[in-house]
């Protein structure tokens, strides 16, 4: 079963190329493309993270809340 991409938004690569410049030094020696690559697999987590986010609020939102 192939794994569908999730979207991901000019505000995440955004945010994911400001994570890769911040790795900089480490990363001096890459090719802009190779730099492009790293960018969009950052991006694709803060995507993952919020979309995980949103189900488990949704997940939240559908429970009766429980007195502790």
């Amino acid at each position: 079963m192939p794994i569908k991409p999730l979207a991901v938004t000019d505000r995440d690569l955004m945010r994911a190329r400001q994570i890769e410049r911040s790795w900089t030094p480490p990363l001096k020696g890459l090719s802009c493309d190779e730099a492009e690559i790293i960018a969009r697999a950052i991006a694709q987590g803060i995507a993952e993270g919020r979309k995980q986010g949103l189900e488990l609020a949704k997940d939240m939102a559908d429970c009766p809340t429980q007195a502790h």
